[in-house]
């Protein structure tokens, strides 16, 4: 049967360099594969004196096509003729239905399995090396013909040409949708369990207040009926009141978990973007230092170089935390552990957004709990007053009592103006985000263009890789940055139909 390749290394002795990193964080182990520098969401780890190191990007990157099993938690590796099976948790593998004993179990972290270093040079015949002083992986598998050639050469290699690609979360345990992350967020909701206890006690409250209403007033009359009738009626607001608070803490929820949702794809895709920077800023290095090295440039353009891979690989640091901090957000609300990663199902798709404003602010001056609310206020300040007793000692004097409406009155206007403020706000932030959105699409043309163009003249030696990596590049971030619009116009048009959502999910 056809092998992967010829096994440079079948056995690689690497335990006692390994041993001494049984302490080290994970994040210091570089990978390296045929010369170029990986990023993984999750780094090489050490465990029990073994070195793991993401499964699909190694694989992938030494031409080994990896397939996913969620339910079974298996992972299939193939290449030309030969198949690897692994099941997550197990320090037995497959090759061709051989079995292959493992250093370490495989294990999934951050959303990636992770295998022994060793079973790489085992399984795909690859050369793997472990520099302890720099904390570098370097694997290659020139038996297959993979290697980017000579250093110090400029020209152009008849060779595929290089596309912008990063290895990111690809195994998970679990899967999350918006609507299950919603259902999850009031299930887990202290607010709603509160607002379900109170509906119950105000009913109860409401119910053991009516007993006492026999009729209802017109007028000032008896003053024992009268103050019973406004009891009542403060009850019946204060439980009609509850509902509908319930209604619009559910609704909070919604948009809370719809922001936190779209946060979440967001820095995902940042944290994409930030490793396909660090590449297109390690070929511009090698770039400066072969140029220098031919003394073609200066060592000044090799330390602009040098500057700009570190600014890149500080971005891609503090996008990988902010990663992990909108992943904690997210589960604080929806009751998981902080530790815990997921796939995101849903991805807001564009559509061009149509609604009249003005129907929409009428609409949503009509449907407010919170103008309801002030609008029933009014009217039991109407009440008190219409059945105001002057007989009544030490009542609020009834000049002063009247004033209660004037500002029951003033609440509820102000609670519209800034309702409609709101809605007109949101309108015209949508708008806004569609004609950026459009001149990205524009501009994605015209760099979709410029790729097709370097990739042609890549195929007949014109264009160097790196020239071909920047013009994909260009159209990577373009689409990125096209997306992330997307999701913000997505989390504003929830808003836009209830726009006190937005207040309810800040407090």
């Amino acid at each position: 049967m056809k092998r992967f390749g010829v096994a440079v290394l079948s056995t690689l002795v690497l335990s006692s360099a390994f041993a001494n990193l049984a302490g080290a964080q994970s994040g210091d182990i570089k990978v390296i594969i045929n010369g170029v520098t990986q990023q993984y969401t999750q780094s090489p780890v050490v465990s029990q004196n073994t070195t793991l190191v993401p499964l699909r990007g190694v694989f992938e990157s030494l031409g080994a096509k990896v397939d996913w099993d969620s339910k079974a938690k298996k992972v299939t590796a193939s290449k030309n003729e030969d198949t690897l099976t692994l099941n997550v948790g197990s320090k037995l593998a497959y090759k061709n239905s051989a079995p292959v004993q493992l250093d370490a179990a495989t294990q999934i972290q951050k959303g990636q399995v992770l295998v022994p270093l060793r079973f790489v040079s085992q399984s795909l015949g690859a050369k793997v090396n472990w520099d302890q002083s720099t904390r570098t992986i370097t694997i290659s598998n020139q038996v297959d013909g993979s290697t980017t050639g000579e250093a110090n050469s400029l020209s152009s290699k008849p060779l595929t040409a290089p596309v912008t690609k990063v290895t990111y979360d690809t195994y998970y345990n679990d899967s999350l949708t918006y609507d299950d992350a919603v259902k999850l967020a009031i299930a887990d909701s202290t607010s709603v369990k509160t607002g379900e206890v109170n509906i119950d006690q105000t009913g109860k409250i409401m119910k053991e207040t009516g007993k006492n209403i026999d009729f209802i007033p017109a007028e000032a009359g008896n003053e024992a009926q009268d103050k019973a009738y406004k009891g009542y009626a403060q009850t019946n607001l204060n439980y009609e009141a509850a509902k509908k608070n319930l209604e619009m803490t559910k609704e909070g929820i919604e948009y809370n978990v719809k922001d936190l949702y779209n946060k979440l794809l967001q820095k995902q895709n940042a944290v994409k973007l930030a490793a396909l920077n660090i590449e297109d800023a390690e070929r511009k290095l090698k770039v400066a230092q072969i140029k220098r090295d031919n003394q073609m440039s200066s060592d000044y353009e090799v330390t602009q170089a040098t500057n700009l891979l570190t600014q890149n690989q500080s971005a891609l640091e503090k996008a990988k935390k902010d990663l992990d901090s909108a992943y904690v957000s997210l589960n604080q609300v929806i009751g998981y552990k902080p530790e815990q990663r997921y796939e995101l199902k849903d991805k807001p798709v564009y559509s061009e957004f149509k609604d009249n404003v003005e129907t929409k602010v009428s609409q949503v001056l009509t449907s407010s709990t919170a103008i309801w609310l002030s609008e029933q206020k009014v009217d039991l300040a109407e009440l008190s007053l219409k059945l105001y007793n002057f007989n009544t000692q030490g009542n609020t004097p009834y000049e002063a009592q009247q004033l209660d409406i004037d500002k029951a009155q003033y609440a509820t206007e102000g609670t519209k103006r800034q309702l409609e403020g709101l809605v007109r706000s949101i309108y015209n932030n949508i708008k806004g985000l569609e004609s950026q959105y459009s001149q990205i699409q524009a501009g994605l043309v015209s760099a979709r263009s410029a790729a097709d163009m370097a990739k042609k003249q890549f195929d007949v030696g014109l264009a160097t890789e790196l020239q071909v990596y920047e013009a994909n590049l260009k159209v990577t971030t373009a689409e990125q940055q096209a997306e992330d619009i997307v999701t913000n116009i997505d989390t504003l048009k929830m808003a836009y139909g209830k726009p006190w959502v937005m207040q309810g999910a800040s407090s």
